[in-house]
């Protein structure tokens, strides 16, 4: 047998299994040969054969059982072996045949090894049966129902898909149809004769499925909540089930993406919808909203939900969460700030979250991976559950499930004995003890050192080890007995000392461990708090070697003991770096094919996959549907994978005979099937393809999860040798199940339990390792039971006895439920060292009727500031409820109480006497934990317990822990009772709570907790509660009467002044405290002197606050310097320099300026006084000019200037950000300036309207177009475009200009040709009066009465020519005119402000009489309004014409400008289609149909030969550029002349002068008509006509292969170009005349290559010679057209070497025409040249006869030529289009 440290050993656990798969041999060939062998040498062990050197018989057959038990346990074939019996019953025998005096520790070790073998055999046996096994044979009276079994064993059969009798094929979390299913789960009984099984895999299966009821029970009904709004929308408004599990819910956006990492394993990322609590906060509240809410927390268990299907996940590690400490803000770039970061915190609407499957399995794995794929728009949901923490429970259900196939658990004779067994037993030693010659040496006990030796057979004497040690005897007897029974069972009621009699027994142990070769002890706590109190009492007790798992501990102490951080430093030996090399090898490889997986199928949709799928597996129908494939080729094609399977589906044809069976189509030709049976079959193809992606994904992730847990047992190797050193071992039972693996690999032989009474029995199962043989358990079950959930499973309740889940195994063994059931000896600790006498009666009387008290508790101190130590507050103050809405609405509180101890701990902490953690509040609940948490923080340090702080989280009361200051330095301890178990304190405060009419006192009903509570407290106990409601209870009623016995209980509770102690203080009442002790002590004053030798005028205190007074005395003392008194009070310190004013003084400061009345030190050192009178200076080096106080000197680098910067900046606009911002200064000088980007507004006006460009500055870059609402309006309508659309003329025919002197015959329109009437109005106003407005206006309000107005409107200035007010005004000569803004001026003012004369020709008395000729286009760049406040006059009839005409102008600008701006798209678009022809894949053959032709014919309008060249060559490669087109064609519809807006007016005054209605004609010419966007678009038509029948001719050439003759009929394409040149030339527009020539040629060059193909040479060559001149000739002239040098050199080499040459880049034609669209602005002054072309010049201030046409070079036309002042700031005018 290999050695035992070698056969432990992670690295060689699969060679040592490979060993005893040889030893066991086929069908046990080799171990029944090998065993045949041993046994027989065994009957021959004795001499001369064998000597003593040999060992004992018993030795070598321990030996012999021990590899025969690793055989079974490495073979599962030798469970059903027949082989195997015979070999046990002989073994068996030789073991019998020793003599029993003979016997030893190796005989008993060898019967082990059988015991386990034959359970193992048995329980295959049991699995191997077809029969149903009955429930246990009942050995006492009882009544059955009958019960529906689990799995098979029910009649109605199993209840789900996860329900079986045998729990190891049960998951441990529910799957969707457990949680569906309305069917009650099996509940196993207590009584262990009602099980389906029997012994010991009877309790297994027991402590298994109530865990699990208890854990995942609670889970399943929150679920079906869920579910049902999800499963039935229409009930989503029914009102939902309270259910006590808390949880949040997010809904699931997507699954955003699956990865595999070595750290993390596969991850499922989601993006969920931020909660709206959180999504209304800002950026910073957000992340402290996820950082206090512990929401989603690492671990945290989660279910995903939609319909039909739930998963559970845990919360990865790599989930981004806000970090407590808040990060520097950085300022990061813009598109660092546009990228969405995917954490929980960041985003306003989504959060992002990863999570591991909490149990991986098949089915879950493919659920997460088909969503993942999924398009498709599905309900999803993720419902956390923060209350319930997976590791608490799933380790030890698995722990179970693995003991359960194995049973390889020690002392199963103690924990499921026969039910026909004996009700007493005496335990034996342990195994380790019973070796010859071995004794205990508890030497490390005894006072002086000396010897004290104890062994197995030893009768206890524990009056000589009391006698010799610190023990008393009750601990004496305990400890001797553990030492002797190798399942030592001790009570220890409060207070007396059975963790000190546990570390007593650690100490023996560990003295004697090398000699009893035990290993490291196992110390198991159920909490975390328990075992780090254990593990430093330890390490205080001079015990080093401990290693502590788990990383749950807040001790500073035992954190540097945790395993984790002592493995790091232990060095590893050869072969387990070598073992950690391939094993990491093997999981890189195995994360790198996920992760090829997963990329694979990341970038493909379904449809791809099933073109894959069809590849492999499906040949003849995907060349069908994608064509047949060659080598390095693939057919070019416009259709996406989809429509390739659409198209083949509906190529077949309808058939009303029904489809065929799968099978059958798959073995059709493809053209054989219908249009149903195409459809069918790619159904079927698309669910294999997923189906197989699915198997690819579970091996791969079962491959990585296997490598790493391979890599995990090769890591941990080093742990097993770190553990194999220590002496000490401490972790948590949820821990020990978690490492199962890893302790089954220790040789450790003891464990030891404190607490025992507090844990649940199957916690304790998965701890009792198969090696143990010492298993001790230290406890109390009086106290505290362990915790459950589910309170039907709760011995407590009636209903729940049957199952008694929450009765420890040590309640179980020392306290039987039934009296035939096994009762294990155990002892009791008797003497208690906590409790004053007063307080251990109250559970002496009602419990431990032997407790004694030890001498020294009846000496404690009375507790001060009290008049007894023990009492209870009676009041009938009622409870209160939390808020329904609250998440712990079902926690209680009372208002009354929590005032009341908070009054009363701020009494006890005040006497200055109570230390730290003297004081402890307790309470039942955790909602008035809560409340005396929020009362308490502004007064002392609250410490809460570690266990509170989590149960304030899952009960949805959030908090951090924090420290708060408190004037005394004090603290006070503030917990729930359960979370006070093994705590004690001096004095103890408890807030009973209850308190109602119904008597109902809740929690505190159980006899384990009033135990508890009642014990904690050492000096003093004060109890606050209503005894009438607590009364009910039978332990809480002994415990009233004791009290009243005692005098201890009453309405009023007896304070006590420690230095007056006959004033009587009693209080009921918050404001008792304050007027009867309100410094805690009495109502009379203090008295005594202050260490000043004043009277202490406070009320009675205690002496720390009497220290702490500050006497308001004046102070008496004198300044030795300058002999004034000290202005301060007696208990302040005296001031430093003499504060007193010299009244009437005048101090001269060193600056020259002077102070008056200064104060005493002032004048006795003036240099040190600082000057503070306010003073202009000058900075240097920005200069700016600033107001500082004297003492300030700004001439220093450190001053920082507050002043504006007001640099004036490139765009224009002055800086405004702070100086200091802006500019760094040195020596006096700037060394560093950076104004940043302008943040002022843009400003800039636009051309066509009145409004001004609002966005940012955007200094180099063109306005956008204007977007306000358009203003243009009239009497008949309103314009609905925003301005910089195109508004549409006004279609009435009859203008709106009339009165009764005069008529406007033109349309709407049109500018107005009526004489306007300069005549008073001669309408009366509705108040009598005469109307004061002019002839054909609209009469103004009355409040405009020049008679009736008010004051303020007749004190009005209405001439701004002589300044006169309106009452002055002469209305009859010279009426006011009244705009709609609701300004007046009269009309002599008004004509002068707007020009009128400039229209219009006037008598000498001002009089209108003509109308003047038209102005020419854009003679006026102003729109006329109001000139007060730029108000619309589009309703005065008067100024009709001026208006008219300039809203003409204003459309006219906007149709250039919008025009120029559709151009420049079309060109970008244009060259991105030449660039993509330029780069698609040429097809690898012409097509067969231009291929067979003799002849091809291109005729016809341009666009027919496009479609044309589109049909022959396919593949939808022209299809984008002949859309574009068609767009553009479209496009050249609204530029033609018809669609202007002159064109349009001019058509309605034609109109109405056909009807008879206008006298005078519109003046229309060509100078009003706008061609260029005419021509820009012809000239982008023919490039495109030119690009793609270029690109066709160079496809057609095939690699020289010769084709039939093509004929192209070129006449409309050189009439086209001819056409663009006439119409360019007689525009002037340069540049589309350079165009049309160029395009003429290159016509003629394709022209002339396609004559060589058919012989004919062309007789245009003369022409296209002369349109080659030209362009260079006008390229020379015309700086505006050298972009076109390019192009016309390409036309050169095309001349003379004929071919395709167009190699001007892409790029460069961009450049061009981007420059050209950035070139013309939505904003500058308007001018015509004198050729006619409109344009637009940037800024203001240059002469006009300075501005060049940009497209012509000449100058503008002499109606713009106006003075202009020339502004030195704004710089060269930009001129654009």
């Amino acid at each position: 047998m290999a050695p035992s440290g070698s056969v432990r050993s992670a690295i060689l656990e699969v060679q040592t299994e490979t060993i005893y798969n040889v030893v066991f041999g086929y069908n046990a060939s080799h171990l029944e040969m090998l065993f045949n062998f041993l046994i027989d040498l065994a009957e021959k062990w004795q001499p001369p054969l064998f000597g003593e050197d040999d060992g004992p018989k018993s030795q070598f057959l321990e030996l012999c059982t021990a590899i025969l038990a690793k055989t079974v346990e490495c073979n599962a074939q030798a469970l059903v072996n027949d082989v195997l019996p015979r070999m046990v019953n002989q073994l068996q025998e030789s073991i019998d045949s020793i003599d029993y005096g003979d016997r030893s520790f190796w005989s008993l070790q060898a019967i082990n090894h059988l015991v386990y073998i034959q359970r193992r055999l048995s329980l295959a046996r049991g699995i191997a049966q077809d029969t149903v096994r009955n429930p246990q044979s009942i050995k006492h009276a009882t009544f059955l129902l009958r019960r529906d079994l689990p799995g098979m064993l029910s009649t109605e059969g199993p209840r789900h898909d996860n329900d079986f009798d045998d729990i190891t094929k049960i998951r441990i979390l529910p799957t969707i149809s457990e949680l569906m299913s309305t069917r009650e789960d099996y509940r196993p009984f207590h009584d262990p004769s009602q099980l389906h099984l029997p012994g010991i895999e009877g309790l297994i299966d027991r402590q298994f499925r109530l865990l699990r009821e208890d854990k995942v029970g609670q889970l399943k009904e929150c679920i079906r909540e869920q579910l049902r709004p999800i499963e039935q929308p229409e009930s989503s408004s029914a009102p939902k089930q309270q259910n006590r599990l808390r949880t949040n819910s997010y809904k699931i956006v997507e699954i955003t993406d699956i990865t595999c990492t070595r750290r993390f394993g596969v991850e499922f990322h989601l993006k969920v919808e931020q909660p709206s609590s959180a999504g209304r906060l800002t950026n910073e509240a957000r992340e402290d909203w996820w950082n206090m809410s512990k929401r989603l927390e690492i671990g945290a268990l989660v279910c995903l939900l939609l319909k039909d299907t739930a998963v559970f996940c845990v919360v990865s590690e790599s989930t981004e969460r806000p970090s407590s400490l808040r990060k520097p803000t950085w300022r990061v770039n813009e598109a660092e700030e546009m990228k969405e970061k995917r954490n929980l915190y960041s985003g306003k609407e989504f959060a992002f979250v990863n999570l591991n499957l909490a149990e991986p399995n098949n089915t879950d794995l493919r659920t997460m991976l088909r969503l993942s794929q999924s398009k498709e728009q599905e309900t999803m949901s993720l419902v956390e559950f923060p209350g319930v923490l997976l590791p608490t429970f799933k380790p030890i259900l698995a722990a179970l499930q693995q003991l359960s196939r194995t049973l390889d658990l020690p002392f199963t004779n103690l924990l499921a004995p026969n039910s026909d067994g004996p009700t007493e037993v005496t335990i034996p030693a342990p195994l380790y003890s019973r070796k010859p010659g071995f004794t205990f040496n508890l030497k490390c006990l005894t006072s002086d050192g000396s010897n004290l030796r104890f062994s197995h057979k030893d009768v206890p004497n524990p009056q000589e080890l009391c006698a010799r040690s610190s023990l008393d005897e009750g601990q004496a007897i305990a400890l001797l007995n553990a030492l002797q029974r190798s399942l030592a069972l001790i009570q220890g009621p409060p207070g007396t000392g059975k963790s000190y009699t546990g570390e007593a027994i650690i100490k023996v142990l560990l003295a004697n461990k090398e000699r009893a070769q035990i290993g490291p002890i196992l110390c198991v706590c159920y909490t975390n708090h328990a075992l780090d109190q254990l593990l430093e009492r330890l390490w205080y007790g001079d015990i080093k070697r401990i290693i502590r798992i788990g990383a749950g501990s807040k001790s500073p102490i035992v954190e540097n003991l945790n395993l984790r951080k002592v493995s790091k430093d232990m060095e590893r030996t050869k072969p387990e770096k070598l073992a950690a090399s391939k094993s990491g090898a093997a999981l890189d490889e195995s994360e790198k094919e996920m992760n090829e997986y997963l990329t694979r199928i990341r970038g493909a949709a379904i449809v791809q996959n099933v073109k894959q799928y069809i590849k492999t597996n499906a040949v003849p129908f995907y060349e069908a549907i994608f064509g047949a494939e060659e080598d390095e080729w693939t057919e070019a094609t416009y259709l996406d994978d989809k429509s390739h399977f659409l198209e083949w589906i509906y190529a077949g044809l309808l058939s009303e005979e029904p489809t065929r069976d799968i099978d059958i189509l798959k073995k059709q030709q493809p053209e054989t099937l219908s249009q149903q049976e195409r459809s069918i079959l790619c159904t079927e193809w698309a669910s294999d393809a997923a189906v197989e992606l699915e198997d690819e994904f579970i091996s791969l992730h079962d491959d990585h999860h296997e490598a790493m847990e391979k890599h995990e047992a090769v890591v941990r190797e080093v742990d097993l040798r770190v553990l194999q050193e220590a002496d000490i071992i401490g972790v948590t039972t949820a821990g020990l199940a978690k490492n199962l693996d890893m302790f089954r690999k220790l040789d450790t032989k003891v464990i030891l339990c404190e607490e025992a009474g507090e844990v649940l029995e199957s916690h304790i199962l998965t701890a009792l390792l198969p090696s143990v043989e010492h298993a001790i358990l230290i406890g109390d079950h009086l106290q505290l039971r362990p915790q459950v959930t589910n309170y039907d499973l709760s011995v407590a309740n009636p209903r729940g006895q049957q199952y008694s889940l929450n009765v420890s195994l040590f309640e179980r063994l020392v306290q039987p439920a039934r009296p035939t059931d096994l009762k294990l000896p155990f002892d009791m600790l008797e003497i208690q060292r906590r409790m004053h006498p007063s307080i251990s009666s109250l559970i002496r009387e009602t419990m431990y009727h032997t407790l004694q008290d030890a001498e020294q508790v009846s000496n404690y101190p009375e507790v001060v500031g009290m008049r007894k130590r023990l009492f209870w507050l009676d009041h009938d103050k009622p409870e209160a409820r939390l808020d329904p809405n609250h998440p712990a609405n079902t926690s209680r509180t009372n208002d009354f109480e929590v005032e009341m101890v908070g009054a009363l701990v701020s009494h006890l902490v005040r006497q200055g006497v109570y230390g730290r953690e003297d004081i402890a509040i307790l309470t039942p609940y955790l909602g008035q934990l809560h409340k005396l948490r929020n009362k308490l923080q502004g007064l002392f340090e609250v410490v809460l317990e570690d266990q509170d702080l989590e149960g304030l989280h899952q009960e949805g009361l959030h908090t951090t822990p924090q420290i708060f200051k408190q004037s005394l330095g004090r603290c006070v301890r503030l917990a729930t009772v359960d979370n006070f178990q093994g705590e004690e304190a001096k004095i103890v405060v408890v807030s009973l709570v209850r308190s109602n009419r119904e008597r109902e006192c809740g929690f505190l009903k159980t006899v384990n907790r009033i135990n508890v509570l009642l014990s904690r407290a050492k000096h003093g106990m004060y109890i606050l509660g209503n005894s009438a409601t607590y009364g009910t209870v039978e332990m809480w009623s002994n415990v009233i009467d004791m009290l009243k016995g005692q005098g201890n209980i009453g309405t009023t509770l007896p304070l006590q002044c420690p230095r007056h102690n006959h004033t009587p203080i009693e209080v009921s009442e918050l404001d008792d405290f304050i007027r009867l002790s309100p410094e805690a002590g009495c109502n009379v004053q203090c008295s005594q002197r202050l260490d000043c030798g004043h009277t202490c005028l406070s009320k009675c205190h205690a002496t720390p606050l009497h220290k702490a007074v500050k006497c308001l005395e004046p102070c008496q003392r004198l300044n030795k310097e300058c002999g004034h008194g000290c202005l301060r009070t007696c208990g302040e310190p005296c001031e430093d320099k003499c504060s007193t004013i010299l009244k009437g003084q005048s101090l001269a400061l060193p600056c020259g300026h002077s102070l008056a009345s200064p104060e005493c030190w002032q004048a006795q050192t003036p240099f040190e006084v600082q000057c503070y009178m306010r003073v202009t200076k000058f900075i240097p080096g920005c200069n700016h000019r600033v107001q500082v106080l004297c003492r300030e000197d700004v001439t220093k680098d450190s001053f920082i200037c507050q002043a504006l910067c007001g640099k004036l900046l490139p765009c224009g606009h002055t800086c405004k950000a702070a100086c200091k911002t802006c500019r760094k200064r040195m020596n006096g000088e700037v060394v560093l300036e950076n104004h940043g980007t302008c943040t002022s507004t843009c400003g800039q006006e636009y051309s066509a309207c009145r409004h001004t460009c609002g966005l940012k500055c955007h200094h180099g870059k063109s306005c956008p177009p204007c977007e306000m609402p358009c203003e243009e309006q009239c009497p008949h309508s309103k314009c609905s475009k925003t301005c910089s659309g195109l508004c549409t003329p006004c279609a009435m025919d009859k203008c709106s200009s009339a009165c009764a002197h005069s008529q406007c015959t033109m349309p709407c329109a049109a500018p107005c040709n009526w004489i306007p009437c300069s005549k008073r109005c001669d309408q009366f106003l509705s108040c009598g009066h005469r109307c004061p407005s002019v002839c054909g206006e609209i009469c103004p309000d009355v409040k405009y009465c020049q008679v009736c107005a008010s004051d303020d409107v007749k004190a009005t200035v209405v001439d701004t020519l002589e300044f006169r007010q309106y009452r002055e005004i002469n209305l009859d000569t010279d009426p006011c005119i009244f705009p709609h803004c609701g300004h007046m001026m009269v009309m002599s003012s008004m004509d002068e402000q707007l020009g009128m004369l400039d229209h219009y020709q006037a008598a000498n008395d001002g009089t209108i009489t003509t109308i003047k000729s038209a102005p020419k286009p854009f003679s006026d760049n102003v729109i006329k309004a109001c000139p007060q406040c730029g108000g619309s006059l589009r309703g005065l009839s008067r100024y009709g014409r001026l208006v008219r005409q300039a809203l003409l102008d204003k459309s006219t600008k906007r149709f250039i400008s919008w025009s120029h701006s559709q151009s420049m798209a079309f060109e970008q678009r244009l060259i991105d289609e030449q660039e993509r022809l330029g780069r698609s894949a040429k097809p690898r053959e012409v097509p067969k149909q231009m291929e067979n032709a003799d002849e091809l014919y291109i005729k016809g309008a341009l666009v027919d030969q496009m479609l044309a060249i589109h049909d022959w060559i396919g593949h939808g490669r022209y299809r984008p550029i002949i859309r574009l087109y068609f767009e553009m064609q479209e496009y050249l519809g609204y530029v033609e002349t018809e669609e202007q807006p002159y064109r349009r007016v001019f058509d309605l005054v034609e109109h109405v002068h056909r009807i008879g209605g206008a006298t005078n004609e519109f003046e229309f010419g060509s100078a009003k008509i706008q061609t260029r966007g005419q021509l820009l678009a012809l000239t982008t038509l023919f490039r495109c006509y030119l690009v793609a029948v270029t690109d066709f001719f160079q496809l057609t050439r095939n690699e020289g292969k010769q084709l039939g003759a093509v004929h192209v009929d070129m006449k409309e394409a050189f009439d086209e170009c001819e056409w663009i040149v006439a119409l360019a030339k007689e525009t002037k527009y340069v540049r589309q005349e350079v165009e049309g020539h160029i395009f003429y040629a290159k016509l003629f060059v394709i022209a002339q290559e396609l004559s060589i193909f058919n012989g004919v040479l062309d007789s245009k060559s003369i022409r296209a010679r002369q349109h080659f001149t030209e362009a260079q000739a006008l390229i020379l002239e015309y700086p505006s057209t050298k972009h076109f040098g390019r192009d016309l050199e390409v036309v050169r080499r095309m001349f003379d070497n004929g071919g395709f040459h167009d190699t001007v880049p892409a790029r460069e034609k961009r450049a061009m025409w981007k420059a050209m669209a950035e070139g013309f602005t939505e904003t500058g002054h308007w001018y015509t040249c004198a050729g006619g072309h409109p344009f637009t010049v940037v800024g203001r201030g240059v002469p006009t006869e300075a501005i060049k046409c940009p497209e012509c070079g000449s100058p503008v036309e002499a109606h713009h030529h106006k003075p202009a002042a020339v502004d030195s700031d704004s710089g060269s005018e930009e001129v654009n289009w």
